[in-house]
């Protein structure tokens, strides 16, 4: 059966005119969306191509010129959409210069006339947009959103459908290469283009939607104040980590932090002062742990860090260089300078096993050994029943 091109031309002009509406909806809906604004323009512009191929058959300007150049405009944007979904500045130099670039040539006449050319020019400005628009997802991969790898394969797929034109040329039928037109091929290729749109336009909504529900599970797991992980996010995550680290039999250490005297800066500067001091600690421990280690806010001043596949010994240097390390600082709370210290507690998986109510239990109880031996410092909690308060480690240099 022989695929009849303008019936795949105007129910594709319909879905994509559906879609273009709706991803206008979503956009109005949330400005903090502005991926579907250019989505919502790159099915309008193949809008207007797919019109413009329907009402004026034949290789006139109108129909290539301005029909194609819509086309290039729709890819652009689709890439633009792209950069903007990862946060990314959009560029408007592709959605207007290359359009113009290809209007420009078939404005003469030996180029209009020419479908090698026209092929030529057209899969060179169209595959790299949808290749960059590919790339543009994949340097987002640390996102972890379900739909993200399929779309970078189709975005691939039709970088690759375009590119495979320009070595096609002399052997197939237009528009896959520059042979005689044969309405079956034309019908086929419409087709494709019709699959990867509707097919992207599902997975680029399927992904917002996963981006949405990430963001929410992420702000109902972080303190708003410090951008720390919350209470509940220590204990689900820390109970999956503790989980594997158990069936890994891999080392984990748990420390226990607490700001001290941290009633008296906030009777002395308010709350607001408070808060800086435990904005700047947590600004401060993130720079001393590696982007493997989690840290949680526990409530007030208290906070806690896991530190996966570290040893007791690697854990008292991360500790000692925290406490050091924040010693050292100078807050400015309203123009005035402040310093503060923290008692610290430690307890590893060798020395109490893989229950994180164990950890957490020794850990605290190892910072309150280390406030009644004087504060600012670090204590190791040792699995020795006659040491109640754990062992008080002396004071060093940082990095010890």
């Amino acid at each position: 059966m022989q695929i009849d091109s303008f019936t795949v031309l105007l129910f594709g002009l319909f879905i994509k005119l559906v879609l273009g509406a709706l991803f206008v909806v979503f956009w109005r809906k949330n400005r903090d969306a502005p991926w579907f604004g250019w989505w919502s323009a790159t099915l309008f512009l193949g809008s207007v191509t797919s019109i413009l191929f329907m009402l004026r058959s034949g290789e006139g300007l109108v129909t290539l010129g301005i029909g194609n150049a819509a086309l290039i405009a729709a890819f652009a944007c689709c890439w633009q959409g792209a950069r903007a979904f990862d946060r990314r500045r959009p560029l408007w130099a592709p959605v207007l210069v290359l359009p113009a670039l290809w209007f420009a040539a078939c404005c003469t006449p030996s180029f209009l006339t020419n479908v090698p050319y026209r092929i030529v020019l057209s899969s060179c400005l169209v595959a790299p947009m949808l290749a960059m628009a590919a790339v543009e997802f994949w340097r987002g991969r640390r996102e972890r959103l379900p739909s993200r790898w399929p779309v970078i394969v189709i975005f691939a797929s039709f970088a690759a459908f375009f590119a495979t034109r320009i070595p096609m040329i002399g052997v197939l039928p237009f528009p896959f290469g520059a042979q005689p037109v044969q309405p079956g091929w034309l019908g086929a290729f419409n087709l494709i283009m019709f699959a990867h749109t509707i097919l992207l336009s599902v997975l680029l909504v399927s992904m917002s939607k996963e981006r949405l529900e990430l963001d929410q599970r992420t702000k109902a797991q972080t303190d708003p104040l410090t951008g720390a992980l919350n209470r509940r996010a220590f204990m689900s995550r820390g109970t999956r980590l503790l989980q594997r680290h158990a069936y890994e039999r891999a080392p984990l250490c748990l420390l226990f932090l607490d700001l001290d005297h941290f009633k008296s800066l906030n009777d002395r500067f308010g709350h607001s002062g408070g808060d800086d001091v435990l904005t700047s600690f947590v600004g401060l421990v993130n720079v001393c742990i590696r982007p493997t280690d989690f840290l949680f806010r526990i409530g007030g001043e208290e906070f806690c860090c896991l530190l996966p596949h570290t040893t007791m010994e690697q854990a008292h240097r991360v500790a000692e260089r925290i406490r050091h390390q924040f010693e050292m600082m100078t807050v400015d709370v309203a123009g005035t300078p402040v310093k503060a210290t923290a008692s610290l507690g430690i307890a590893s998986t060798d020395a109490f096993g893989y229950q994180l109510d164990t950890l957490m239990r020794r850990a605290d109880t190892a910072v309150y050994a280390a406030k009644r031996a004087g504060r600012n410092r670090v204590v190791v909690a040792t699995a020795d029943d006659s040491d109640t308060w754990g062992t008080v480690v002396p004071l060093r240099a940082a990095g010890a």
